[in-house]
């Protein structure tokens, strides 16, 4: 049950751009560095429409709120414009807050939600804007109120040239599921936060219930490596973990909706290599949320679980040998269950229960070898692996019994489909044998040493 780690490593980014600079210094709380870094970006066509936004959060942190209130409102919809949803949605966001007015969120929700007019003859794709520039052009001498009344005239400008009515845009991530009342509704659970650069904006094993977008900058999502995962290996407490870097992500990107269908600990850290925008929506405003537009949790649920399948379905080790091409289809035939810690999956003797695939928390496999003796730990499986191999595979009764240790989230292929499923996929039912066999003569081998060591403690 051990599986090859490829342990990857990649250095923090630094920023690279002028906009980069001008985040970094609104995260360092320095607003008329910013300004002064983010105004000339108004004038490049690739940066244009961030910089708005992160002028108008300077001139909130220098009271300007009319100024921020004009960058915000431009914003929102010059961003929408270049597909840019998320960064969008904080303007939007950020607008609503200073007017208690949500009429953006409405438009937005008509650009970019699940009822946006989507039709095949439309053209919903957006050309990439010109690559940024990385010059970064500092105004000096300029007073706060001079560098104001700049970007209130450039802003003005830009907000005359955006066309009366936005194009509806390509189907995102998370806003492309949510019809209008739900996105609306989550758009207004979100709070925007400027992270510095790395932050930890997740942390493996800890408990939370935040679901978390990436508006802009880029954040590394990375997972410790355990000693040693050998079935039947003591671990060597003194060995620290090490990481293995799983994603590096930007922006849309989203993360940390596992929370949504499990309160297991988090699987991964997520940390930002560079400074960046993220909307966060919590546990306990999402809730809210939910409570009042019940579509929106079940939305939210749908997109989690279609989330845990692609990546599930990506990253096990089982799957491999399966072309992407047809991974989808091979996922039509799991189903998405949950366990809470404590709850069995499957008991040592019973009929084969079905192929889990662990997708996130953690299982125990315990075996016993007759009714007078105790449960003997074999092993845990984590995320990425699977259990009921041997019964499946070698048509006889399960071998084990397996055990949740923490909320766990699996999804599982029933008895009555495996062989039609292999029929379809024969390499994976050769890994699935190969993996069947070796774990039997690991559970015996377990057994038979822990025996050993039972009769060396009664010799007398």
């Amino acid at each position: 049950m051990t599986d090859a780690t490829n342990r990857k490593r990649s250095r923090p980014r630094a920023p690279t751009t002028a906009l980069d600079q001008s985040v970094a210094a609104l995260a360092e709380n320095e607003p008329d560095l910013c300004l002064r870094i983010a105004i000339p970006v108004l004038d490049d066509v690739g940066a244009g429409a961030p910089a708005i936004d992160i002028i108008g959060r300077a001139a909130v942190a220098i009271g300007a709120i009319g100024l921020a209130r004009l960058a915000f409102e431009t914003a929102a919809r010059a961003l929408a414009l270049q597909g840019l949803a998320a960064q969008a949605v904080a303007s939007a966001i950020a607008v609503q807050r200073l007017t208690s007015q949500g009429d953006l969120l409405a438009e937005l929700a008509g650009v970019f939600g699940a009822d946006a007019d989507r039709n095949e003859s439309q053209d919903v794709s957006v050309l990439p804007p010109p690559l940024a520039s990385e010059r970064v052009i500092e105004l000096t001498g300029l007073s706060r109120a001079e560098l104001i009344a700049l970007a209130q005239k450039k802003i003005e400008a830009l907000r005359a040239a955006l066309p009366a009515k936005l194009p509806v845009r390509a189907r995102l991530p998370l806003w492309g599921s949510l019809p209008r009342g739900a996105f609306e509704r989550l758009a207004q659970a979100m709070e925007v936060r400027v992270f510095g650069r790395a932050h930890a904006v997740i942390r493996e094993g800890e408990r939370g219930g935040s679901l978390f977008v990436t508006a802009r900058g880029e954040v590394r999502i990375t997972r410790r490596i355990d000693s040693v995962r050998a079935l039947g290996e003591d671990i060597d407490e003194s060995m620290p973990d090490e990481s293995e870097e799983l994603a590096v992500l930007g922006a849309e990107a989203v993360f940390g909706e596992m929370a949504l269908l499990t309160d297991s600990p988090r699987a991964a850290s997520v940390h930002t290599t560079r400074t960046s925008i993220v909307l966060e929506a919590p546990a306990a405003a999402l809730a809210l949320a939910s409570e009042e537009i019940p579509t929106l949790g079940a939305e939210l649920l749908a997109f989690s679980r279609h989330r845990l399948l692609q990546n599930l379905l990506r990253a096990a080790t089982l799957l491999r040998e399966i072309p992407s091409a047809d991974r989808a289809a091979l996922a039509g035939a799991f189903e998405t269950r949950t366990f809470a810690a404590g709850e069995v999956l499957f008991e040592q003797g019973s009929e084969a229960a079905g192929l889990f695939l662990v997708a996130s928390g953690r299982v125990e496999v315990r075996r016993r070898e007759d009714d007078d003796s105790d449960d003997l730990v074999v092993g845990s499986i984590e995320p990425g692996s699977c259990v009921g191999d041997i019964s499946l595979v070698l048509r006889r009764p399960t071998s084990a019994t397996v055990i949740a240790i923490e909320p766990t989230v699996a999804l599982v292929l029933a008895p009555e489909h495996f062989m039609a499923t292999m029929r379809q996929h024969p390499a994976l039912l050769a890994s699935l044998y190969e993996l069947a066999v070796t774990r039997e003569e690991e559970l015996l081998q377990v057994t038979a040493q822990a025996a050993e060591s039972a009769d060396d403690l009664v010799m007398v």
